[in-house]
């Protein structure tokens, strides 16, 4: 009976077990991570009649991002990165984390870029459409800590250029290596302005924060 009692005891104050993660969240290769995606988007598709009509976002990234032939394999690394006939070019990088991981996806073509993020944990599967979302005024005062918006009555780049710009003014580059993607100038008026580093984005606590260049001085 003492036994008993010192069993249940232990068992009462042992902590939770913790869950286990869903089936295609528990790998450290990409290629897999990508493959669960594509098995993931399959099951979840909306049917031509369930779209609705007033929705003008589109289809998430991964749905034509999934299944590409890869240039660039760098599968050790969770990268992979590809180009296709019309010169837009794709990458993947996975982020592991202690529930899972999430897939990075960015698309980039013409003055556009579009990115996709996908949590996989203990509860399956999870867009998380705004993860790499920087909203214009933060976006623009990125422009500002790195020097490249003229001041007032100088010829250059400026607030007003930015705010008209037809895209997007950031550009995503995903890791070979570590947990850091990096932003940089997307605009290519005046040309000296395009390709500028920014600032990063760092993976931390199992979420993407932006991290801007400290401000220069005018």
């Amino acid at each position: 009976m003492l036994l008993k009692a010192v069993v249940l005891l232990s068992l009462a104050s042992a902590p939770p077990a913790k869950p286990a993660a869903s089936a295609g969240c528990a790998t450290t290769n990409i290629e897999t991570a990508l493959k669960y995606l594509e098995v993931h988007l399959k099951a979840t598709a909306k049917s031509a009649k369930a779209v609705d009509p007033d929705d003008e976002s589109g289809r998430p990234l991964g749905d034509d991002f999934v299944g590409l032939k890869w240039n660039v394999r760098d599968v050790p690394n969770g990268y992979l990165s590809t180009e296709d006939d019309s010169g837009t070019t794709f990458e993947a990088a996975l982020f592991k984390n202690p529930e899972g991981y999430h897939l990075a996806i960015v698309g980039t073509g013409a003055s556009v870029i579009n990115t996709a993020v996908y949590r996989c944990d203990k509860s399956g599967w999870t867009l998380e459409k705004d993860a790499l979302d920087v909203p214009l005024e933060k976006a623009i005062q990125l422009y500002d800590n790195a020097g490249l918006i003229a001041p007032k009555g100088k010829p250059g780049l400026t607030r007003k250029h930015l705010n008209d710009w037809g895209g997007s003014i950031l550009a995503y580059h995903l890791p070979r290596k570590g947990r850091v993607i990096r932003i940089t100038s997307y605009v290519d008026e005046p040309d000296s302005a395009y390709g500028k580093e920014l600032g990063t984005f760092e993976y931390v606590q199992s979420k993407f924060q932006v991290v801007p260049l400290k401000a220069k001085a005018k």
